[in-house]
């Protein structure tokens, strides 16, 4: 009997043994194989700590999905690219994030993420996507992101933190991808303590940000950087935490693709030099709407605040949608858009094509030059009493014979 007992016990024990090393075994940490991803994978949630390491560069050339509550830490210059056949799902929840983070808790420790696909399935939610931006995937040295889009990409942000990337935390590249803007959502994100900008995008991306719900602290230059291009279709830029900086010449619609964007009220639009936002040459159904109200205006000037900081405003269509109400421009007026020297102006209504604009409860001032210029080719504007001019160099109104 007792031999049996003895027996018992020996076999439990081997199968508690066996248990605890097969226990064990799922717990060890993972290293990611340097080889493309060439079939649907999955990265499970294997510890509570650190699940995956990675350290090279992956290419992802079929459907990667983590579960929620995974953490990859990423060594130097690893990243992460996902390919045109391929695609990204990582779904985390409020209370199981997902982690993607460099080996030390630094800007710029591991490259990022880089999104090729135009999968729509491309997602990053309830992630923590950190310490990335430390060289560029091309060897173009402006190319450094926590997270970077293709400008033909597509993807998905929303309840993430974008955090201490090496330069930006977010990139879109290109200037012209307003016909298929890769940004497909980008809300209720946090981005801090990137190195450069939270955001940098062309003009025509901004339209997918979401308002107010996302937050931004502590970043190098804490402001939205629009590097400026077409914008075609409708568009609208709303009131953000942080002002937009737009770096170029931003263009509503041209010639025969018309475009129109809205400026919501309590938006700031700063501009670095000799930038500019236009209507498009000849682009007779564009509009440009800049309307604030009494309560919340809209802000156009120039990043740096003195006269000429920016080329100004300017109207290049005769659509009656084209209006400037609840507005205060400011400091602009650096150059034409013709590139005759007397045009200049913080608001420019017509240039190369006849341009009309209704104004009003509005302010105009600090111009190198003219507070409005009205060219030759355009109709004369009404001005009411509600518009304050002021510290305009050449003066107020200009209506060009």
């Amino acid at each position: 009997m007792k031999t049996n007992l003895n027996l018992k016990f020996a076999y439990l024990t081997l199968v508690a043994l066996i248990f605890f090393i097969s226990a064990c075994s799922d717990s060890v940490v993972q290293t990611i194989p340097c080889s493309d991803i060439n079939s649907d994978t999955v990265w499970e949630n294997r510890n509570d700590g650190i699940d995956y390491v990675l350290n090279c560069v992956v290419k992802v050339n079929a459907r990667l999905t983590i579960e929620p509550g995974v953490v990859i830490e990423c060594k130097a210059n690893s990243g992460i690219v996902i390919e045109n056949g391929g695609s990204i799902i990582a779904v985390g929840t409020n209370n199981e994030k997902i982690e993607f983070r460099g080996e030390a808790d630094a800007q710029g420790i591991w490259k990022g993420i880089f999104i090729l696909s135009n999968n729509p399935l491309n997602e990053l939610t309830h992630c923590l996507i950190m310490h990335g931006g430390s060289s560029s995937f091309d060897g173009i040295t402006e190319n450094k992101a926590n997270i970077r889009l293709a400008n033909n990409g597509k993807l998905t942000i929303t309840n993430s933190l974008i955090a201490k990337s090496g330069k930006d935390g977010l990139l879109i590249d290109g200037l012209d991808a307003s016909e298929n803007n890769p940004l497909v959502n980008c809300s209720n994100n946090t981005f801090s303590n990137n190195q450069n900008y939270p955001i940098s995008m062309p003009s025509s991306c901004a339209t997918s940000l979401d308002g107010v719900a996302t937050v931004f602290q502590n970043n190098g230059n804490n402001k939205i950087l629009l590097r400026a291009g077409r914008m075609i279709g409708g568009h609208m830029w709303k009131k953000m935490n942080v002002p937009y900086l737009v770096d170029g010449i931003a263009m509503v619609g041209y010639f025969s693709n018309s475009g129109n964007l809205t400026i919501e009220p309590g938006v700031r639009v700063e501009f670095t030099g000799d930038a500019g936002l236009t209507t498009g040459d000849y682009s007779t159904n564009s509009w440009l709407k800049i309307v604030g109200n009494s309560s919340e205006r809209v802000i156009l000037t120039g990043e740096t605040q003195l006269p000429g900081s920016w080329k100004g405003v300017a109207f290049q269509s005769t659509h009656p949608n084209n209006e400037i109400a609840y507005a205060d421009i400011s400091y602009g007026g650096s150059s034409s858009y013709t590139g005759a020297t007397q045009k200049r102006a913080n608001i420019h209504v017509g240039a190369w094509s006849a341009g009309s604009l209704t104004i009003s409860e509005s302010s105009v001032s600090h111009s190198a030059a003219w507070g409005i210029w009205v060219s030759s080719n355009s109709a004369s504007i009404s001005v009411p009493p509600s518009v304050i001019y002021s510290n305009n160099a050449l003066g107020d109104l200009f209506d060009e014979p």
